[in-house]
This record gives structure tokens, sequence and C-alpha cells, in this order.
């Protein structure tokens, strides 16, 4: 996906968080920050369509890399999404709901996805929701610690990376799980 298209996403998406135990903890029982840097060079539309094709419906994927809140500076730092100290993986899926023009024109919201934050020691967290400045994604589910996560994740736009894509901080606002 080219770069301008990537910045009118960035653009939009408003509204991502830092701890560790033995590589990442949530600062108490109700919420976890990372950051995440997603590599453009991973970005694919459904059948190879161009960024010019891209339509309502047309569907996309991404990945990224997961660190600990805080440790992407803001702005336009050129950090490279693979450099050393990542503590997972970032995986996004969506479906378009808007073309370029109308996103272009403020249509909002751009786009619905699915995210999914795996962490290296096993653990993840995984949120739907509709972008960019539609309010909150939910955390639909986790794996490992995080079975049975849920809340919201707020998304806040910090920079840029040498992709052309966005690093983000993501903030999930879980609910305390209760075992019956």
């Amino acid at each position: 996906m080219n770069r301008a298209i990537l910045l009118r996403f960035a653009a939009g998406l408003a509204v991502l968080v830092s701890g560790i135990t033995s590589e990442v903890q949530a600062d108490n029982d109700e919420t976890l920050a990372l950051d995440v840097a997603i590599d453009c060079r991973t970005w694919r539309f459904n059948h190879g369509i161009s960024d010019s094709d891209v339509g309502r419906g047309d569907s996309f994927i991404a990945n990224g890399k997961l660190f600990r809140a805080g440790t992407l500076a803001a702005g336009i730092p050129g950090n490279d999404p693979n450099a050393l100290g990542s503590v997972g993986t970032f995986i996004e899926h969506g479906i378009m709901a808007a073309t370029l023009a109308e996103i272009d024109a403020g249509k909002r919201p751009a786009f619905a996805g699915t995210w999914y934050h795996l962490l290296n020691d096993g653990r993840g967290i995984i949120a739907e929701g509709p972008h960019p400045d539609s309010g909150p994604m939910v955390i639909v589910g986790g794996t490992g610690g995080f079975r049975g996560a849920r809340g919201d994740v707020s998304v806040n736009i910090i920079g840029t990376n040498s992709t052309g894509c966005p690093n983000m901080r993501v903030t999930f606002n879980l609910i305390r799980r209760r075992d019956f």
C-alpha cells in the first residue's frame, strides 16, 4: 500500500500501552499499554488489487510488531518495525467501509478490522471494531493469561515508521475476569 494511502488511514485513526513480567504485564488488572509498529511491506488488499481500485467491501491484511509502551518515539522516528526489542506480533485484517475518495472526503468509518496482539510469551488479545474516529474497539477475547479477556481498546497514532505505516499506542481497558 502506498505511503499516501496509509497516511490517510493513520490521520483518521485516533484513539494503543506498557508494563513488564516475563515480557509484558498489565499496570494493574484493568489496563495494559503497548506500542505497535505496522509494517507496510506486509500490507495487501484482496487479490492484489491496486490502491486506486480499493472500494467498499475490499479486504486487507497487514502485520507489525509489538513493543513496550513508550518504546516508539512520537513523530516520524523512522524506526523499522522489525527492530530488536519486540515483545510480540501484531496482525490486522479488515474490510473497507468506504472508497478512498470517500475516505479523503472525511467518510468514517473507513474500515472495520480485527486486530491480533500476540505476545512472545503465548498470551494474546483480540480486538474488533470500526476505524477511524469511531470510538474504541471491543476486546473479543484472548489467549493464555488473557483467556476470557473483555473490555475495549483505545488507539492513538503516535507517528510513522520507516515503512510509511503508523506507529500506534494501544491501551487495553480490561474488565476483570471473574471465574464462576
